[in-house]
């Protein structure tokens, strides 16, 4: 089972719209690309199966843009962010991208990135991006490897007869070291979260030890200890044991695998929660909103909810206007948090910002709320994935919905049984949904779902505060989501060619972007 970290895949990255899969996970792919070339890279390019989904969305949702701006070692929410194509044959790197099958591609977001520097060095590397914005890297020059970016990675091709030298020298940083012998070529690979020291950098560089070596430092925070639990049942035992609700459970486990300070945690959280809540009201301004098919409206139906011009109104509509607000932003490019994607970035925005404003939440109890929406998809991360490339827009918008039900118990003092019974009962309410954007745009129905499942997260925790009693748990919930989503035909997912995204209305709306 793979290890997941709340602020790393869940309530994070940080990032620039409209999607994580196709910008937060790229993003991270270049850094890492860049640091195992081990150089300033002059030309770079990027090969994408032509019936992929990265193939079809690379471009409308900003995977080159990221790609280039990690090469380029600027950050996500930089202010050239969108110049970058423009800026990189100032900075003296060329790139091109290629719709071209090739043998590695095994999964959706899969990409060849090969890298030339001017000294002559190179690297390739396959990389897939695999959902909310976590990646893995699964081979470096050919030769098998998985690299996360949530650790330090050394990847050294030795000299013939040097490797157990090579070996004792690594042991003085980690044990954790693995051998690989592809092509003739005999690679070690040793990972820590642990930084190397400089010493021993330059002792395996300058010695004649190693033919090759490539470092490579995290792109997100190491994982640096091991999981609380692992599954349901051993979460909600140690709700019980210690009488934590959800959220503070959700934060010890934070504690334990990334071995970082309590109140470094929560003021990370609280960051996150501040950017949430500036993303609503940035979309609620329509001041810097310029989305490519939709005209901004969440303004407009809060102030339609305001003067009492719609039918019922109230805390559910206000909700989904404020997660429609954020999803605004997230489509013009605006930085805005994955929570636990970017394409469901509006939604728990929507609802954390109906807590406070309406509900008189506080903003403690809305950082434990918000560790409480965490502690949900981490079970999800923990048995399935955020990538509708794989498992449809279930696992994305459902996910947020799942999770924001078992925020709005936690802010309710709700027990942890009951977050996670309201999560699964909204899980269930939505298994089977499609991922059919339209034009491979982050806007429809993106938008309204975010919006709609920010207003059934409510109903959802209502009804199992109210007495209702789920009777087939969240990890088992979490499995049938995973196993229907993997039934979904290509089409269906994130490959814009079913669904509502075929149908003629879809197919002939004008791009707002590219009009003159």
């Amino acid at each position: 089972m793979k290890q997941v970290s709340i602020l790393n895949n869940v309530i994070g990255p940080i990032m620039r719209g409209p999607s994580s899969s196709h910008t937060a996970g790229p993003w991270r792919i270049g850094r890492l690309a860049k640091d195992l070339l081990g150089s300033k890279p002059c030309k770079a390019t990027f090969l994408m199966d032509p019936t992929s989904s990265l193939a079809i969305c690379y471009h409308d949702q900003g995977s080159d843009l990221a790609l280039v701006a990690g090469l380029l070692g600027k950050d996500l929410t930089d202010p050239d962010f969108f110049e970058v194509l423009d800026l990189a044959p100032k900075m003296g790197l060329s790139v091109s991208f290629k719709l071209e099958k090739f043998p590695e591609a095994d999964h959706p977001n899969s990409l060849l990135v090969v890298l030339e520097a001017k000294d002559g060095s190179s690297v390739r590397l396959h990389a897939k991006s695999v959902g909310g914005g976590s990646i893995e890297i699964t081979s470096v020059d050919g030769c098998p490897v998985l690299i996360k970016g949530d650790r330090h990675e050394i990847l050294i091709e030795a000299t013939p007869g040097t490797e157990e030298q090579i070996i004792q020298l690594l042991k003085q940083w980690t044990e954790n070291i693995e051998k690989t012998t592809c092509d003739n070529k005999l690679t070690l690979h040793g990972s820590s979260p642990f930084e190397p020291s400089s010493d021993l950098i330059d002792i395996l560089k300058k010695s004649q030890l190693a033919k090759k070596l490539k470092y490579a430092r995290p792109v997100m925070f190491p994982l640096a200890g091991k999981e609380l639990f692992r599954d349901l049942k051993h979460l909600l035992e140690l709700a019980n044991e210690n009488d934590w609700s959800l959220g503070e459970t959700a934060l010890f486990y934070e504690h334990e695998i990334l071995k970082l300070p309590i109140d470094f945690l929560n003021s990370e959280m609280e960051k996150r929660l501040h950017l949430m809540l500036d993303a609503v009201e940035e979309g609620l301004k329509n001041e810097k909103i310029s989305m490519k098919l939709l005209r901004p409206t969440a303004k407009k139906i809060m102030e339609a909810e305001e003067r009492g011009k719609v039918f019922l109104g109230g805390t559910h509509l206000k909700a989904a206007a404020r997660a429609m607000a954020a999803m605004h932003v997230s489509s013009s490019g605006g930085v805005v948090c994955a929570a636990p994607t970017g394409g469901s970035a509006g939604l728990i925005p929507g609802v954390m910002a109906t807590l406070i404003k309406d509900m008189g939440l506080s903003k403690t109890e809305a950082v434990r709320s918000l560790w409480a929406a965490g502690a949900i998809g981490l079970l999800l991360d923990q048995r399935s994935t955020f990538a509708a490339e794989v498992a449809g827009c279930q696992v994305e918008i459902g996910a947020a919905g799942a999770m924001a039900a078992a925020a709005i118990v936690e802010a309710a003092g709700g027990k942890a049984s009951q977050a996670c019974d309201a999560a699964s009962i909204l899980f269930q309410n939505v298994m089977g949904s499609v991922c059919d954007l339209i034009q491979g745009i982050v806007e429809i129905p993106c938008h309204t779902r975010n919006a709609a499942l920010a207003s059934q997260a409510f109903l959802c925790a209502d009804l199992i505060l109210g007495g209702y009693q789920n009777l087939v748990p969240l990890d088992e919930t979490i499995d049938a989501v995973d196993s229907v989503g993997r039934m979904l035909p290509e089409e269906l997912r994130c490959t814009s060619r079913g669904g509502i995204a075929v149908c003629p209305s879809a197919l002939a709306l004008p791009r707002l972007d590219l009009k003159n």
